[in-house]
């Protein structure tokens, strides 16, 4: 099923399913800046990452000396037993809370909210993850948003760029064969700020930056001027608080996933013992922990 909301210059569908981002529209062009599902592709548009972030090692994590199965990017993702609350036109929440089903994966008393709202030209997705539970809770959470690109008909994904807020060179963690993290950096080579995109450049799989020391991304196409009346405007993702910026797309689709990661998949050499991984995080008994993700249509 999906939810709408809508403000008096965007529209935004979000689906039961997972509470991933299905669509979202500028009213005054009806433009599309999400990628929407083709199942022969890829059948997702929008994973909400939690407690896991990318591959598991064994896909397991360990608790007390007990094994628990974790899927890849965690138990949000596909998830039809999410809690929906329309707040008004414009705002509308989505929560799981642990219960019989969640304790056999995740080990933990929690609730995790995820709420879309639309201010202005923008869309926030703040996630609130509280622990419910007596004893510290460890988990990791990102954005996986899969947006359209080509943006304007007529044009290819060679003809944008990802603009970053500095000209520094870029150096990129890679995924080994298994899915997991390995030891290999990649140097990325930008262009006046910005990575050309390329149907090849994710032939080996996601870019992962990490410990990155800006907040914000753009996508945009390839030529300054803006030419063709302003159609050539983008969309800027800003990410304060999220340490880890990956870049992602099926090789040949046309999109490119934009994921703030607090957090990393495994490694090689990473325990599955939760309360030792090295990217997660951890909530004191009783606490509560936000952090927001921003869309803003240019």
């Amino acid at each position: 099923m999906l939810h709408t909301i809508q403000n008096d210059l965007l529209t935004c569908s979000v689906s039961s399913n997972g509470s991933e981002i299905r669509s979202l529209k500028k009213k005054e062009t009806d433009k599309e800046y999400i990628w929407q599902i083709d199942e022969s592709v890829w059948a997702s548009s929008s994973p909400v990452l939690f407690p896991a972030i990318g591959k598991i090692k064994g896909d397991k994590i360990t608790y007390n000396g007990k094994d628990y199965a974790m899927t890849k990017h965690g138990i949000i993702r596909h998830n039809d037993d999410m809690l929906f609350e329309q707040h008004s036109d414009s705002k509308c929440s989505f929560t799981l809370n642990s219960s019989p089903e969640t304790l056999v994966k995740y080990p933990f008393m929690f609730s995790f909210t995820v709420v879309y709202e639309l201010v202005s030209n923008q869309l926030k997705m703040t996630y609130h993850i509280k622990n419910k539970g007596d004893v510290p809770m460890y988990f990791s959470c990102g954005g996986h948003t899969a947006y359209a690109c080509p943006l304007t008909n007529g044009k290819k994904l060679e003809d944008y760029v990802i603009e970053f807020p500095n000209g520094k060179s870029l150096k990129a963690v890679t995924l080994g064969d298994s899915g997991l993290l390995s030891d290999e950096i990649r140097k990325i080579p930008i262009e006046n700020s910005a990575l050309p995109l390329s149907k090849t450049l994710f032939d080996r799989d996601a870019l992962i930056f990490v410990n990155v020391d800006y907040d914000w991304v753009r996508l945009r196409a390839c030529l300054p001027d803006r030419q063709e009346s302003g159609k050539n405007k983008g969309l800027m993702v800003k990410f304060e608080g999220y340490p880890n910026l990956a870049l992602w797309s099926k090789p040949g689709a046309d999109y490119v996933c934009i994921e703030p990661w607090l957090g990393l998949p495994d490694s090689e050499d990473e325990s599955t013992e939760i309360s030792e991984k090295s990217s997660y995080q951890s909530i004191a008994a009783g606490s509560q922990f936000s952090i927001t993700i921003t869309t803003i249509v240019e």
